[in-house]
């Protein structure tokens, strides 16, 4: 980087078109290739990876390293959405299939996991719906009597951001078996973090393509879960789910770009300011510390939804 800065001929008399020019090339040598969206879809939907989620699937029912007998006192949980492929407890036996009745909709907030106090996520929670004609599809584990205990108390605190338990019947998929009663978390419309009167689909979709938290990109989220959908669950139709990927991949392709080239050269322009204000030699040492510095915070989780949210809020401000 310093080789590289050296190169530009700074001085502290740059005129602003200048500052702008020297700002652009060094994003267009140093950073774009970090800011590209070559690729970042394909990662998501790649039939490699889809294929491997179900081949582990149908290798793998369950997790334990040694076998575990199932007994009368076991319980099931219900996954529908990131448990449907990151189970973080022990199981020791796992279906596919769906409950009756409800509907799947990104209308809760996520302060936890996809997004901060200041700007939540959106991950999904379950609606009423028709009993013959919605179903949501996902998941059930079977929790080792021995384990249950230890396996809810853990899914009690991951799910505390407004879900509750209940019981209902789980149906398997594709061959139609005896129902299995499960346990799964569901967030009302009466909790702090509901956000279904925000409903409409370009509204979430903005939200989670600037959303990030503890567990990584809100994007990440969404294509993980339909990823795991359209592998586990060939035939099923989740249209509001099909419609935010859609729609979140469109602003991935034509917003992102932008976005990201104006955020990142602004902060790179900031940069070269402060240094060349000095009253003393340009401070190049400096300069290419600095510009190494923003580089490294391009490559942590999140960066990209921080700075396309902070470029969205400059846009409306």
């Amino acid at each position: 980087m310093l080789r590289f800065v050296q190169s530009l001929r700074l001085s502290n008399s740059l005129k602003a078109p200048e500052l702008s020019a020297a700002a652009a090339e060094i994003y267009r040598q140093c950073f774009a290739e970090l800011a590209s969206t070559a690729g970042l879809l394909e990662r998501h939907t790649s039939n490699g990876e889809r294929s491997a989620l179900l081949h582990c699937f149908d290798a793998q029912p369950s997790n334990q390293l040694e076998s575990i007998a199932p007994s009368a006192d076991d319980v099931w949980i219900f996954g529908y959405g990131s448990l449907v492929w990151k189970a973080d407890f022990p199981y020791i036996d796992r279906r596919r299939g769906f409950v009756c009745g409800y509907k799947r909709r990104f209308y809760q907030h996520s302060i936890d996991h996809r997004g901060v106090p200041e700007k939540p996520g959106r991950v999904v929670t379950l609606l009423p719906g028709d009993m013959a004609a919605d179903r949501v599809y996902g998941v059930a584990y079977r929790i080792a009597a021995t384990q249950k205990s230890q396996v809810l108390d853990h899914l009690d605190y991951r799910e505390k951001n407004g879900y509750e338990r209940c019981n209902l019947e789980f149906h398997e998929y594709p061959a139609a078996t005896m129902p299995i009663e499960v346990i799964m978390y569901v967030a009302t419309q009466a909790n702090d973090s509901y956000a279904g009167h925000v409903w409409q689909v370009p509204c979430i979709a903005k939200q989670i393509f600037t959303s990030a938290g503890p567990s990584g990109p809100n994007r990440e989220y969404l294509f993980n879960l339909s990823i795991a959908m359209r592998e586990l669950f060939p035939d099923a139709v989740d249209e509001h789910l099909t419609e935010l990927v859609d729609c979140v991949q469109r602003y991935i392709e034509s917003e992102e770009p932008v976005l990201l080239e104006r955020a990142l050269s602004a902060e790179i322009a900031s940069i070269l300011s402060e240094c060349l204000a000095k009253d003393a030699p340009v401070p190049l040492e400096e300069i290419a510390q600095r510009l190494e510095a923003l580089r490294a915070r391009c490559q942590q989780p999140g960066w990209r939804e921080r700075l396309l949210n902070q470029e969205l809020q400059g846009q409306s401000s």
